[in-house]
């Protein structure tokens, strides 16, 4: 029995899927603040459901920018977006790395603020 763990996280980017997902979104990149900025806290794309997925190829539109919000290292830069959109994941732990280890997406949360999504 796996413990698992929920936090909220903040939307940065997104990377373009391949396969069936080919033409939307593959995974997204999530972050936390800290005192330094959007930290990088790892990508997730289990539990992106289709509707999840239209739901979010709409969302990041509007909110494209030219500039990572990251500040540091990212593995991948694609589809940098403002970092507004809030979600939701669970996991198992945090890396040493301070990446979310196993994260899976269990949707938006419109009633949360960016800045509230601290580390």
């Amino acid at each position: 029995m796996k413990n698992l763990r929920t936090r909220e996280v903040v939307i940065g980017d997104w990377k373009p899927g391949k396969g069936r997902r080919s033409g939307g979104i593959g995974s997204l990149a999530m972050g936390v603040f800290t005192d330094e900025g959007l930290a990088y806290a790892g990508q997730v794309g289990t539990g992106l459901t289709d509707e999840a997925l239209d739901l979010l190829h709409r969302l990041p539109l509007p909110l494209e920018t030219p500039r990572s919000p990251f500040p540091g290292p990212v593995p991948w830069r694609n589809r940098c977006v403002r970092p507004e959109p809030v979600g939701e994941v669970t996991y198992t732990m945090w890396t040493d790395e301070r990446r979310l280890r196993h994260p899976v997406w269990r949707g938006l949360r419109p009633d949360r603020i960016p800045a509230e999504v601290r580390r």
